[in-house]
């Protein structure tokens, strides 16, 4: 060829079309014979296509189709060369390159008319090896098309191409055969590599798509070539085996995805039947191969055989024991290992296929049936035979490459397949009741799982996104899910401990999904602590905390699951979760939460094994709230406190540290408390046995020493609690911190608050209950608050350093409770929280008395009584909301300054007394606030009952004997304290010298000044006080007769109790004793003399001094004067250092200045007296007695009139002993006395006594005057006999509850004058009563007195009186009530003719008779 044409290809398209048309010339000079030889046209072409391949490359595909063009022109002519056989074979490689270079997207023309040009030429195969280049030009020109058509860049009529390149394939296979090209193991692997094995699926999927009678002229013509045995040798066949196989697992994913009819060629059969014959003589692949034919026969089957599951019974026998007996020998050859991995793709195929009807269904159907158990055994036995003998598969063209760079292993991979292939077929078995319960199965389902799981382990490649693991896990999931008995579930289990194994492989949310499975399959399980771990292992995955507290509600709900707690389950699980610290914190706080939250009463078991996990000591201490029965518990707490206390000596606490010792401070707390209660019967506590009851029920050691330990450890949590609660949210919590238990902070702190009420420390109870009212503010915790402030809104005198402001308080509390009331009756809330907005309501009426709002007050109480009453299991019962309300009505009457004429009328005091006390015996408890509610109202009334019964002279004891049993049961010695003060109270104000004296001793005991053991022993025999002696004179003879008439006068209206005056003198000996009592009285003053252990708290200092107030009553009522003097000085100097304290006295400091001022009369000090008693009467007090006003100015007035010279007062005219001491509003009485009287003398057949009777005093007491004991002796026993004798020891005292007979201080100083006594006369007496009422109502004229006092002596009648004719209502409504009360004493005896006394409007009494 030139060198022109050769430049000319080279060059531009009209340099190209003149090289085309030169070659056209020449090959036509050529048709006509004109060259040197035959070869002379090839090798010109030759030359012309190897400078057409070189243009084509360096002109970047420019011209390709005049390129074709002259490649058209030259094909025709071309013929092999016999002589040169190089010469066509130069031609092939020629055309095969030109058609490679063109087989492109921009040149896809030309390249498809350049294959159309190859086609036209008959296949000319002059050498042996001349098909791999016509095989290899249809094979890429299939694949070229394939391609560009998966591209889309070519139409759908470019499909003819494809079914052109597999025609072209079939005459080149019929055109081997034909000429016996024994060439097919190079064949095989041209095939597998361009057409079969190594292509995708999805290119296999394509190949199977197209239509049957394209791919037969293919298929057939290869199968008729391959089934040629020209003499092939042995070591050939062998080195071929690994091919056979790929072509038959290409040609079955052709059968598998063919469209037309799956399985109906059976291509692979058909090779597979073609191999057998191939290796007959062959023996290991021979029956190896047989094997295979008979396998996917089976596989291929299309209908139904009854012989079906033995037939593939006794086949997977037959695999196993070609493995076990060809396996140790052939184990590491090349066929061996392709057959294994053969097998692993048969397996993968069999089961993966995504049309919607499986080709494979009819072989798992025919599986189904009675002895499907041992058709899967049979099966699952084959994959594990498989398994065991992939253990040496090392390479293998027919295994899938790993894309990983850390992994190059087809062993690995190969095992991981039969793993996944028996899980699917697993899940694929349709099981019943029956299969169920069958496990020969089990064995080697396990034995291949086990040995997956430990083979993904050490896989390298594996990570929780690969395809194997996430198989995996779907896989284990339905069998998971499908698990229904306890036979399947004895299958889950020995899998735990291998899944464990690959858990860093598996995805969190795709582990969280299995976890979630065994979660519910444990139910399955016959072990409960089995059960228990797999359930611990899917709720310690729990990431959410509101979701886990849920799940572990759910947990503890089942009585069995409370063994041990969900996080020590969790320790021992076969599935143990990778916590992290933080983790394992959230954890055990949720499930401590769960535990102590949900379970009311949560089993022993389970809180001890809270305990053995405790992740710090807050843990302990909420534990020790709920095993607080268990001493060890109590003594770990014990030593958790004390190790706090060091490290607080050597740095500050944490806030959790503080919280800490606050928990455990409460839990040993209560232990003391419970460990010091006694049972105590009601008759034990009699007043008489006191002493011996302590002596013989060992309660020696009660006394205010050990309650300090108690009350050390409440405030010692309170302050905890409260240096917590002010770093709470000045410190950011951390992430991983324990969440606080508020409510068990809460429940603890009102237990430390209520055992501070309870034992009297008001004090430290104000600053628990004021932290309590912060915290519930601040945490909405609305009955926290309500609560707290009741406490506040129920004390009388407020203390004077409470940081409260309680009128604000209050308006929010009103908010509050406005919003709840209406709520309480939806049963929403419990009774505690009844009790608790009732209580409320209650205190709150109490607090707007004491502001002076008594209407507000009044309809608070009835919207109390109209709530209680809307709950039905209150109705007819003394509950605490009762008592409550009729506690605080007692107070509205008791303590009312002024009475209104609007307002209905209340019952009396001691009337309403009286009812309280039946309430109270009949309590009924509903909530578990009842009983401290009422204990702390119980000390309230116990104080409020003796001060109303001992300034009315009389007795009520009912709360003080129940408040006693109900204190030395508890154990509470300053309770005690305060309940034997009332009853020493109440025993001088009687003059119960003897009893006095034992209350004193056991005050002693209780304080820790003199152990009632020592007391006892140095007790004299002799008790009491010997009787004296009476004085043979005229004054003896006189008191005796006057006796006999007062006792006369009991019967008709009883008062305190007289002492039998058949004495010279009411002057008592001093009686000596050896008690503690009998010490200095300056101890009780002087803060240096006190005990140590009194000291420090103001409280109890108040205490004490109370106790030497009464103490030095008891000693003036013995005439033991001689420190009395020194007491009473010190005492004033006392009250005046610290006036916060003073006014904690409350009305005691009343009593005490009451005390004095009788005292500085006895000493006829009358103008100190005069003074202190005015000075009394300017105190000023919040909520106090009416009568001590009334005490006050009876003293002051006795004081004026003792202070008067003796030679003044004017001498009386003597009077009828019966005319004596009647007072005018009652004087409709002195009938009724003269006929009981009669009556009296007529039964006992003798008349009554005559005898002298003294003159009055020019001046009376004011109206209720000598209501109190200092009242009622400050004129006669307290007082010296004298020439003039006063008779007014002997007049009956006249109490007054009604605070209109109050005189104000600024008219203390009226001094009444003298009355001229009226004359009495008889009428006729009624005979029923109410006309005997109606007569004691009529009152004629009544003298109003000028109350002036004067420091100086009065001199006579200086006051003036006026009359009226009309009768004053507050009299009348005196006598009214008197009327209706005091008969009451009568009714047992004869009603005699009372005759009617006439009204005598000179003779007036400024003592009313108004007694409760």
């Amino acid at each position: 060829m030139s060198a022109d044409i050769v430049n000319q290809l080279k060059g531009t398209r009209s340099d190209v079309k003149a090289a085309a048309t030169t070659i056209e010339w020449k090959f036509r000079e050529f048709s006509k014979g004109i060259g040197t030889n035959d070869a002379y046209p090839i090798r010109f072409e030759l030359s012309v296509l190897r400078q057409l391949c070189l243009a084509l490359k360096d002109n970047l595909h420019q011209h390709a189709d005049l390129y074709c063009d002259i490649v058209a022109t030259m094909l025709p002519h071309m013929e092999p060369c016999e002589e040169k056989p190089s010469l066509w074979e130069a031609h092939l490689t020629s055309l095969r390159y030109i058609h490679h270079g063109l087989c492109q997207e921009k040149t896809l023309k030309e390249c498809q008319k350049m294959y159309g040009l190859i086609r036209s030429q008959r296949c000319r195969l002059q050498e042996e090896g001349d098909y791999k280049f016509y095989l290899d030009i249809h094979l890429t020109h299939f694949n070229g098309i394939h391609l560009q058509m998966q591209k889309q860049t070519l139409p759908i009529a470019a499909t003819d191409q494809l079914y052109d390149a597999l025609e072209a394939m079939g005459v080149l296979f019929d055109t081997m055969r034909q000429r016996k090209v024994a060439k097919n193991a190079a064949l095989l692997v041209q095939l597998n590599e361009a057409l079969f094995m190594k292509r995708s699926r999805g290119f296999l999927k394509s190949l199977s798509a197209l239509p049957s009678e394209c791919t037969v002229k293919m298929y057939d013509p290869l199968l008729k070539l391959l089934s040629c045995n020209w003499g092939i040798p042995s070591f050939e066949l062998s080195n071929q085996f690994s091919e056979y196989l790929g072509l038959v697992l290409a040609l079955m994913h052709i059968d598998i995805f063919s469209i037309e009819a799956p399985l109906q060629q059976q291509l692979a059969l058909q090779l597979l039947r073609i191999c057998r014959d191939l290796y007959r003589n062959i023996s290991p692949q021979n029956y190896a191969i047989q094997l295979l034919y008979y396998y996917v026969k089976l596989l291929y089957g299309r209908e139904a055989t009854p012989t079906f599951k033995l037939t593939y019974i006794d086949l997977c026998k037959k695999f196993v024991a070609f493995f076990e007996h060809k396996g140790a020998t052939h184990a590491k050859e090349q066929w061996f290992m392709d057959l294994l991995v053969f097998l692993q793709r048969v397996q993968t195929l069999l089961l993966q296929s995504s049309s919607k009807a499986p080709p494979f269904d009819i072989f798992w159907q025919q599986l189904e049936g009675d002895d499907s158990p041992k058709a899967y055994t049979a099966h699952f036995q084959l994959l594990y035979g498989c398994l065991v003998a992939a253990v040496n598969v090392v390479r293998s063209p027919l295994g899938t490459s790993c894309t990983s760079d850390a992994c190059k292993s087809i062993r690995r991979h190969c095992l991981l397949s039969f793993g996944m292939c028996a899980l699917e077929a697993f899940n694929n078995w349709q099981h019943t009741t029956e299969k169920m319960t069958d496990r020969t199965h089990h064995k080697p389902f396990l034995n291949i799982l086990v040995y997956t799981m430990d083979v993904a382990k050490n896989t390298k490649c594996l990570g929780p996104t690969a395809a194997e693991i996430v198989k995996l896990v779907r896989q284990l999931a339905l069998v998971i899910e499908r698990v229904a008995c306890p036979e399947q579930m004895s299958l889950l289990l020995p899998l735990m401990e291998p899944l464990q194994q690959i858990r860093p492989l598996i995805a969190i949310h795709d582990m969280h999904c299995l976890l979630r499975r065994i979660y519910k399959a444990s139910v399955h399980c016959q072990s409960s602590d089995m059960a228990n771990r797999l359930q611990s292992s899917y709720l310690a995955a729990q990431t959410n905390p509101s979701r886990l507290h849920t799940q572990l509600c759910v947990h503890y709900h089942n009585a069995k699951n409370s063994e041990k707690c969900v996080y020590e389950w969790h320790e021992s699980s076969p599935l143990l979760n990778p916590l992290t610290p933080a983790q394992k914190n959230q954890l055990y706080d949720v499930d401590l939460l769960a535990v102590l939250h949900f379970l009311s009463a949560p089993p022993l078991p389970l809180l001890q094994s809270l305990l053995r996990c405790r992740r710090n000591d807050y843990h302990l201490v909420l534990l020790a709230r709920k095993m607080r029965a268990d001493s060890e518990m109590v003594r770990q707490c014990e030593e958790l406190r004390s190790q706090l206390q060091s490290t607080a000596l050597q740095q500050p606490l944490t806030r959790m540290q503080e919280l800490a010792i606050g928990h455990a401070s409460v839990s040993v707390l209560l232990e003391a408390l419970e460990a010091q209660k006694t049972k105590v019967s009601i008759k034990e506590t009699a007043e008489n046995s006191l002493e011996t009851f302590i002596v013989k029920n060992n309660l020696l050691e009660l006394n205010i020493k050990r309650e300090h330990r108690l009350v050390a450890l409440a405030t010692g949590a309170i302050a905890g609690f409260a240096a917590f609660f002010q770093r709470a949210d000045q410190e950011p919590l951390d992430c991983d911190e324990t969440p606080i238990d508020w409510e068990a902070l809460i429940d603890d702190a009102v237990a430390a608050a209520m055992a501070l009420s309870s034992m009297g420390y008001m004090a430290q109870a104000d600053d628990a209950w004021l932290l309590l009212l912060r915290i519930g503010r601040m945490l909405d915790e609305r009955f926290t608050y309500l609560r707290a402030l009741t406490h506040f809104l129920a004390q009388d005198h407020p203390s004077p350093n409470q940081q409260l402001q309680l009128s604000e308080e209050v308006d929010r509390a009103q908010e509050l409770l406005n919003d709840l009331w209406p709520q309480l009756k939806n049963g929403h809330f419990f009774k505690r929280h009844h009790t608790i907005v009732m209580l409320c309501l209650c205190h709150m009426a109490s607090y707007y008395a004491r502001q002076d709002c008594l209407c507000h007050a009044q309809l608070l109480l009835l919207q109390a009584e109209e709530l209680r009453s809307e709950f039905d299991e209150r109705l007819g019962k003394s509950d605490i909301v009762l008592i409550t309300i009729q506690t605080v009505r007692f107070r509205l009457e008791y303590q009312r300054k002024k009475r209104s004429s609007g307002l209905p009328r209340m019952p009396t005091p001691l009337r309403q007394l009286d009812t309280l006390v039946d309430s109270v015996r009949n309590f009924y408890g509903l909530s578990s606030v009842d009983l401290g509610a009422l204990q702390l109202l119980l000390a309230d009334l116990v104080r409020e009952s003796t001060e109303c019964a001992a300034n009315r002279l009389t007795e009520r004891l009912g709360f003080t004997g129940i408040m006693l049993n109900m204190v030395l049961q508890s154990g509470m010695a300053l309770r005690a304290i305060e309940v034997l003060i009332s009853w020493l109270w109440m025993n001088l104000q009687m003059e119960y010298l003897d009893k006095a004296q034992s209350k004193l001793r056991l005050l002693d005991h209780l304080l820790a000044i003199k152990p009632l053991s020592l007391t006892l022993v140095e007790q004299p025999s002799t008790k009491g006080v010997p009787a004296i002696a009476a004085k043979d004179d005229p004054k003896s003879n006189g008191i005796s007769e006057l006796t006999s008439n007062m006792l006369l006068m009991q019967l008709v209206e009883p008062i305190r109790k007289q002492n039998q005056l058949d004495v010279a003198t009411p002057k008592f000996p001093a009686i000596h004793d050896s008690s503690p009592s009998s010490l200095q009285l300056q101890r009780y003053v002087s803060k240096q003399e006190a005990p140590p252990h009194l000291r420090e708290c103001m409280q109890l200092q108040c205490i004490y001094f109370i106790v030497g107030c009464l103490h030095a009553r008891l000693s003036f009522l013995k005439r033991e004067n001689d420190q009395l003097d020194d007491f009473y000085v010190r005492a004033g100097s006392w009250l005046q250092e610290d006036s916060a304290r003073t006014a904690t006295l409350g009305s005691m400091h009343l009593v005490q200045e009451l005390y004095h001022v009788n005292y500085l009369r006895y000493r006829k000090k009358h103008k100190e007296a005069i003074r202190y008693a005015e000075a009394g009467l300017m105190l000023k007090c919040q909520t106090v007695d009416i009568n001590y006003g009334f005490n006050f100015m009876s003293q002051l007035k006795t004081a004026q009139v003792e202070l008067r010279p003796a030679g003044k007062e004017k001498a009386k005219t003597l009077r009828r002993a019966l005319a004596f001491n009647t007072s005018p509003e009652i004087k409709g009485r002195k009938a009724l006395v003269e006929t009981t009287a009669k009556t009296k003398a007529s039964a006992s057949a003798r008349k009554t006594p005559r005898f002298k009777i003294y003159t009055e005093l020019e001046l009376r007491p004011p109206i209720g005057s000598g209501s109190s004991s200092s009242s009622s002796k400050s004129g006669i026993e307290n007082t010296p006999p004298s020439d003039h004798v006063d008779l007014n020891a002997c007049q009956a005292i006249e109490i007054s509850d009604d605070d209109s007979a109050f005189v104000p201080a600024s008219a203390a100083a009226a001094v009444a004058a003298p009355l001229k006594r009226s004359q009495s006369v008889p009428v006729k007496a009624t005979k029923t009563r109410s006309a005997r009422v109606r007569n004691q109502l009529k009152v004629a004229e009544i003298i109003e007195l000028d109350d002036t006092v004067e420091v100086t002596p009065p001199t006579t009648s200086a006051a003036t009186a006026k009359r009226y004719q009309t009768t004053d209502a507050r009299s009348t409504r005196a006598r009214n009530r008197q009327a209706e009360e005091t008969p009451a004493t009568t009714r047992g005896r004869t009603r005699g003719k009372v005759p009617e006394l006439t009204p005598q409007p000179e003779t007036v009494s400024l003592r009313r008779r108004q007694r409760n």
